[in-house]
């Protein structure tokens, strides 16, 4: 049984990209999600961030067209992985594997980054997705 995940972030650095020994693309990001609470004291945002991989043509173009800042849409399966930290105490943390996404980011204003609008989708890509991509 696994849990899926969607939502909406911006990218808080540029993805981290690695291909395996087999070949396999594997693009890593982070993306932050804010909420709202309205309080007696007003509205009070927070930030989550989740840590999201992307595999093969999926992970190529992350790494192609996002940068730190775009926003995404994402929709994946909710992992937990375990580690010990430094003290050898065991930690775990939530990731996502990504299953979707779609390009939610315009054109920067600083110029820089991408047109979403304007770029090809790839071909390899599923159809709601370059549909997302075409907008």
């Amino acid at each position: 049984m696994s849990a899926n995940i969607s939502l909406i972030g911006n990218l808080g650095k540029e993805p981290e990209t690695k291909i395996t020994d087999n070949g396999t693309f594997i693009a890593n990001f982070s993306i932050a999600s804010n909420t709202f609470k309205n309080t007696p004291d007003g509205r009070v945002e927070k930030t989550d961030w989740f840590r999201v991989t992307a595999f093969g043509k999926q992970a190529e173009t992350i790494a192609r067209y996002v940068r730190k800042g775009h926003r995404l849409y994402v929709q994946g399966r909710l992992t937990f992985n375990p580690w010990l930290d430094r003290n050898d105490s065991p930690q775990s943390g939530a990731e996502i594997v990504l299953q979707e996404f779609q390009f939610l980011t315009g054109k920067q204003e600083d110029g820089g980054g991408v047109d979403a609008a304007a770029m090809p989708p790839p071909t390899d890509m599923p159809t709601e997705v370059q549909q997302a991509a075409a907008y």
